[in-house]
């Protein structure tokens, strides 16, 4: 009987050590964020030697005798990158994710760095007689969060192109119901367990930087998410946003129209002047030598997705009395989706 009591106890504390292990894992999950970043070369070197594989490619720097010094110079290092397959690798333009060390970083510094890149990428692109042409994409990571006027919790990545600065940030539902979903007003991004996946959000914050001679003109509702199945995510609006609201049959009253008051603060979108009078119509962006910054939201991706490409496109005006048209510059963020994490993220909570 009493070797009986002691399998008895010995029983219940595996049990006890397995549900605190279990809980511990579920907290740990939901502490991370579903949207991330690009894969980092670290976790893609340790996917490849587990299961070897033409689908991951694991080059470190590109054309390293030529890209190796200059990184050096500027106090930079390969964090991350697109993955792709081995026999597309010199075909297909590979992203590669570089930050500065500790990954703090200036913008003068960055702009430095890209003066100096801007000639070495020609030499990559071109090819040299030891190698092959590669087609590469640069974008920088941070975790600079004087970056935003409202800080980041999650990496920020970086894209400057034709004089045109967009930085990004993926935001949990967690942490932006901690900072709006508040008092007497509901988070401009609320949501229930029970609305449909389709109603749900995917929330982003945005700057952009216009160094160019002419105003540049971003809208919202062009704006989109693709996944790897290509399926496609818009932009959302603030009109997108008030109609939530109808979705939901508590989120009536003061609740509401303090929440959309606070989106009018809060959105990228009504941060932005008026650029552009049309007949019928303004059109937004940012004057030169200005930034604008606030949330993006998108509907929220499915938990199948895997592989994300952000997408924000941005019109180029042409000089006054040009006969030139307006141009328009795609601006594509990888990041990844862990349908994991998802499901292991927080319900959703009121402060």
């Amino acid at each position: 009987m009493k070797w009986l009591n002691k399998f008895t106890l010995l029983n219940l504390g595996l049990l006890f050590a397995l549900a605190v292990s279990v809980a511990g894992c579920g907290t740990a999950l939901g502490n991370l964020s579903p949207i991330q970043p690009v894969h980092n070369i670290a976790t893609a070197l340790e996917e490849q030697s587990e299961n070897p594989t033409e689908e991951v490619v694991v080059p470190a720097v590109p054309s390293e005798t030529l890209a190796k010094p200059l990184l050096d110079k500027h106090g930079m290092s390969t964090v991350g990158f697109r993955i792709g397959k081995a026999r597309n690798a010199n075909m297909e333009a590979l992203t590669y994710i570089f930050a500065f060390n500790e990954y703090a970083h200036a913008e003068d510094q960055w702009g430095n760095f890209l003066n100096d890149w801007t000639d070495t990428q020609a030499q990559i692109e071109i090819g040299t007689g030891e190698e092959d042409r590669k087609l590469v994409d640069v974008i920088m990571m941070s975790d600079h969060p004087k970056l935003f006027d409202v800080q980041a919790r999650q990496p920020i990545l970086t894209r400057t192109v034709d004089g045109i600065t967009v930085s990004i940030a993926y935001w949990r539902r967690t942490d932006l119901d901690r900072k709006y979903n508040r008092g007497n007003a509901f988070s401009p991004f609320y949501e229930t367990e029970a609305l449909h996946q389709g109603d749900k959000t995917d929330v982003f914050y945005v700057k952009i930087t216009n160094n160019r001679d002419e105003n540049i003109i971003f809208n919202v509702k062009k704006c989109r998410i693709i996944d790897q199945g290509e399926n496609i995510y818009n932009g959302m609006d603030y009109d997108d946003l008030k109609e939530r609201f109808t979705y939901m049959a508590r989120a009536t009253g003061l609740y509401v129209t303090n929440g959309l008051e606070t989106a009018r603060r809060i959105l990228i979108e009504k941060r932005m002047q008026i650029v552009e009078k049309q007949v019928g119509t303004r059109r937004t962006g940012v004057r030169p030598g200005e930034s604008a910054e606030g949330f993006l939201p998108f509907v929220q991706t499915k938990l199948n997705a895997l592989e994300l490409k952000v997408i924000l496109p941005i019109e180029k005006a042409p000089p006054p009395g040009a006969a030139q048209r307006y141009q328009t510059i795609e601006f594509e963020f990888p990041f990844t989706h862990d349908r994991g994490i998802r499901v292991a993220q927080p319900s959703p909570k009121r402060y």
